[in-house]
C-alpha cells in the first residue's frame, strides 16, 4: 500500500507549515484542517485545552457537531476529548469504533450517538511531557480508526501539532503580556505628568485603583491611554509624591 508512505511525507510538511505559524488562532485552525487531510477516517476534528480547575474548552472545531459533542463531554465530565488532555492512566489516545457500545463512557456515547458520532480517535496533547489538551477526530461510519498505520500517522502528527500549539500560544502569551506593559507604562506617564508622581507612585495608584474598581489592570490601564481620563475619579487627584513618598521612621 501506498498510503502510509504518503501520509508520512505530507505529515514532514505540513509539520513544517505549524512551526513557521506564530498565531495561536491560525494555527489552531490549520491544526484542525490538516487532521483531515492527515487521517483518512476524520470527517470532523476538535482541539480541547484543559483550563483552570479542571475545566475544559474547545479551542476550536471544523463543525459545531465536533464542539456540541465536545461539550457534552465536558458538562457530563467523562469522553474520550477529556480522558485524552487529563493524560489519563498515561494513554497517549482513545478510540472507539461504536460509542453507541463503548462502556467506557455510558452518558456521553449515547449522546455522541445522537449527534450521528459513531466512532473517534482522541490524541493527547503534550507541552514538556505534561497534557494540556486534545486532538480529537470524528467519524460517523462504525469500525473508522481501525487502521495501524493511520493511527501511526495520527499519533505523529498529534506529537507536531503539541509542539505548534505550544510554540503559538508561548509566542501570543508573550506578545499579550508585552501588550500589558506597554499599556500600563502608557498609563503611568500619563500620571506621571499630570500629577507629578514618582514611577513607583504611579504604579501604587494604579494598582489601587484596579483593587478599588474590581477590575484587572492592564485594563484599567489601557481605558486610562484610551480616555485620557481616570475611571471614576471625581474631584480629587491621585495621591501627590509627598503624600505618597515613604516616610521614615
Amino acid at each position: 500500500m501506498t498510503t502510509e508512505p504518503l501520509g508520512i511525507e505530507k505529515l514532514t510538511q505540513l509539520a513544517r507549515e505549524l512551526q513557521a505559524e506564530p498565531d495561536e488562532a491560525v494555527t489552531t485552525q490549520s491544526v484542525l484542517l490538516h487532521a483531515l487531510e492527515i487521517v483518512a477516517d476524520a470527517e470532523m476534528a476538535s482541539l480541547t485545552v484543559r483550563a483552570r480547575r479542571h475545566t475544559f474548552q474547545t479551542l476550536g472545531a471544523t463543525s459545531s457537531t465536533a464542539e456540541q459533542v465536545d461539550q457534552g463531554q465536558y458538562e457530563l465530565g467523562e469522553g474520550p476529548c477529556v480522558a485524552s488532555a487529563e493524560g489519563l492512566d498515561g494513554a497517549e489516545w482513545f478510540r472507539s469504533s461504536d460509542v453507541s457500545k463503548d462502556q467506557r463512557w455510558p452518558r456521553w456515547g449515547p449522546t455522541a450517538f445522537e449527534h450521528g458520532v459513531r466512532s473517534f480517535l482522541s490524541v493527547c496533547l503534550r507541552s514538556k511531557g505534561k497534557p494540556f489538551g486534545a486532538l480529537n477526530m470524528y467519524s460517523s461510519k462504525r469500525g473508522a480508526f481501525a487502521d495501524p498505520a493511520e493511527l501511526e500517522v495520527a499519533l505523529l502528527y498529534g506529537v507536531h501539532a503539541a509542539n505548534a500549539l505550544s510554540s503559538a500560544r508561548l509566542v501570543s502569551g508573550l506578545e499579550a503580556a508585552l501588550g500589558s506593559r506597554h499599556e500600563i507604562g502608557m498609563a503611568q506617564g500619563i500620571l506621571i505628568e499630570r500629577y507629578g508622581l514618582t514611577v513607583e507612585q504611579s504604579f501604587a495608584f494604579l494598582r489601587r485603583l484596579s483593587q478599588n474598581l474590581n477590575r484587572k489592570l492592564n485594563d484599567v490601564a489601557r481605558e486610562i491611554v484610551t480616555t485620557r481620563s481616570i475611571p471614576n475619579l471625581t474631584s480629587a487627584p491621585p495621591a501627590t509624591p509627598d503624600e505618597d513618598a515613604p516616610t521614615e521612621s
